[in-house]
């Protein structure tokens, strides 16, 4: 199956299914939170990073390519202020513990192979109300068939 870009919504409705979060939201919501403040936690931002095409050809009118794509889950914990991190790091750890595997070596239909993990990283961006995040990058591979000269 091919897709003509990275489709974010398979991988939300797996993470929304798994009950590891209070609420998977999209960028927008992110920048709402950063700016607002959250209630309740962990949450979760799903979040397209980029994405490497490599062509293959021109076959009928149709380029081909092969599709490496990078999105991102940033998970949100607990005010800081209300335990002064304990708690916070705790929930990051217990989610990202059932995360990583959640998705590691699953892929949606249009996958042409798994999920698989590439990094972590602490968010250290400004985060209204003292809330703690980590980002874990992923990286997942797609054909695209795009009609050229239309």
């Amino acid at each position: 199956m091919s897709a003509p870009v990275l489709h974010l919504a398979p991988i939300i409705a797996r993470i929304e299914a798994a009950g590891l979060y209070r609420s998977v939201a999209g960028a927008r919501d992110m920048a709402r939170v950063a700016r607002e403040g959250a209630v309740g936690s962990p949450i979760a931002f799903v979040m397209p990073g980029s994405e490497e095409p490599r062509p293959s050809g021109v076959a009928g009118g149709v380029q081909h390519s092969a599709v490496t794509a990078r999105f991102m889950v940033i998970t949100l914990a607990e005010d800081l202020r209300r335990d002064a991190g304990g708690r916070a790091l705790s929930q990051l750890e217990e989610v990202r513990a059932q995360l990583l595997p959640l998705l590691e070596g699953w892929g949606p239909d249009y996958a042409s192979a798994p999920v698989a993990h590439q990094r972590g990283q602490l968010v250290t961006g400004p985060l209204r109300g003292g809330l703690i995040g980590w980002q874990d990058d992923f990286t997942l591979r797609f054909r695209r068939r795009i009609t050229t000269g239309a």
